[in-house]
């Protein structure tokens, strides 16, 4: 349910929404309008993790658009500070402390992500048809994947990846119980721009380069695969090379595994 009473600039707003998404969630807001600057108070819980923001988010209002000023969010027993700009483009920097990424689930329904991250992001974009700029350095420690069977092995991993329109950049460690089990590298080459392909199509196109190197439990990596419904279990070894283009990549490698099991859960 809403209410907004809003003229001449001035006025309030208040939501009220509850539901399920793979998980139940609850999200209630409130917010003072003025024609200088929106002040806005986000309370909420999904999964059974309680999530606030620590002050009202302020936001001004601008003539071709809107500036959110820097914002505290907890959840659990992490924060995020979030702030951001949208106008004919828009750019977002987070800076994330133990957030429980279980929250995501009420947005990703059947993915079940456990874990907490730690880290920095930023994404800018000058117009919808500009290559986006994206920096990222997350830790994520004790990552899971819960499905209605079970709860998959927790690893720790660090993520370095950084994408422009020259190009992009992603290495990620795993590691389990401090003892390193997985490396990946791999590299984008400059997207082709040119014919009036949008940037997504570019990047689509972009050269593909590096490698993975993996020996520990499958259902980590198979987590990748956004297959909500399914799972593989097992120790695996994984050495696999990655070539030509992103839209149609070759790979090339060994992968062995012992005691491996597939699971679907649609189909029993």
């Amino acid at each position: 349910r809403a209410m907004v009473d809003y003229r001449d600039g001035r006025g309030q707003a208040k939501f009220v929404v509850e539901g399920t998404s793979g998980v139940p969630f609850r999200i209630a807001a409130n917010a003072q309008l003025a024609p200088d600057l929106w002040r806005a108070s986000l309370t909420g819980k999904a999964r059974g993790i309680a999530f606030e923001t620590a002050s009202p988010a302020r936001i001004v209002p601008r003539r071709d658009g809107y500036e959110m000023l820097p914002t505290t969010l907890r959840a659990g027993s992490g924060t995020a500070r979030l702030s951001g700009v949208l106008d004919t483009g828009v750019a977002m920097q987070a800076r994330l402390d133990g957030i429980d990424i279980a929250v995501a689930n009420a947005f990703l329904p059947g993915y079940g992500l456990g874990g907490r991250a730690s880290g920095s992001l930023d994404f800018s974009q000058p117009g919808q048809t500009a290559f986006p700029q994206v920096q990222a350095r997350l830790a994520i420690a004790g990552f899971t994947r819960t499905t209605a069977a079970s709860v998959s092995q927790p690893v720790d991993m660090t993520l370095s990846a950084g994408m422009s329109g020259a190009g992009g950049d992603v290495r990620a460690v795993f590691r389990r119980r401090g003892n390193l089990i997985g490396r990946l590298a791999a590299t984008l080459g400059p997207p082709d721009t040119g014919g009036g392909a949008s940037w997504s199509e570019a990047l689509r196109g972009s050269a593909l380069g590096g490698g993975i190197r993996y020996n520990g439990p499958a259902e980590t990596l198979f987590s990748f695969a956004g297959q909500t419904d399914q799972r593989v279990t097992g120790p695996i070894g994984l050495a696999a090379d990655f070539s030509c283009r992103v839209s149609d990549p070759c790979i090339t490698g060994i992968l062995r595994g012992t005691g491996l099991a597939y699971e679907n859960q649609r189909y029993g």
